[in-house]
């Protein structure tokens, strides 16, 4: 009788695992698909964006349940577009500013309810700075 009782707890031990692991990561934010879009940068090498997009990969996945991003683009054209938020950011803080956009989709849900269901964000935009180390990115703001 106690190698029944042995047996059956041990097997509800393991289906509560396995259950509380699908839980946590199945509603978390998709990245295992993004299409990295580097092009021309007078201010950033390609491992300098790359390690934004890092950043912006792990905030994404742990913050944006139930959405799917599509894309993290940074070229010549978003530079260009917001060099001057860029050049007074660093002249008022004397840090780097690098501004990102993205594309994402949202479930049937609006992810967590904060965005419109089964719907697509283009030029979402994020805004990361240098730490005061200038060992890596930090993000300060997202949206539109």
């Amino acid at each position: 009788m106690k190698k029944k009782s042995i047996s059956v707890i041990c097997a509800v031990l393991v289906i509560s695992g396995v259950a509380t692991v699908l839980v946590l990561t199945g509603n978390r934010g998709n990245v295992s698909n993004v299409n990295r879009v580097v092009g021309y940068s007078a201010l950033y090498g390609e491992n300098s964006i790359n390690e934004a997009f890092d950043v912006i990969e792990k905030k994404f996945a742990k913050d944006f349940k139930g959405c799917t991003l599509a894309e993290l683009r940074y070229d010549e054209d978003v530079e260009n577009r917001f060099a001057e938020e860029i050049e007074k950011y660093h002249k008022e803080n004397n840090q780097e500013l690098i501004v990102v956009l993205s594309i994402f989709d949202t479930d049937e849900k609006g992810g967590d309810g904060g965005f419109n269901p089964n719907d697509t964000y283009a030029n979402w935009q994020w805004y990361l700075v240098k730490t005061a180390d200038k060992k890596s990115w930090e993000i300060i703001n997202w949206g539109y």
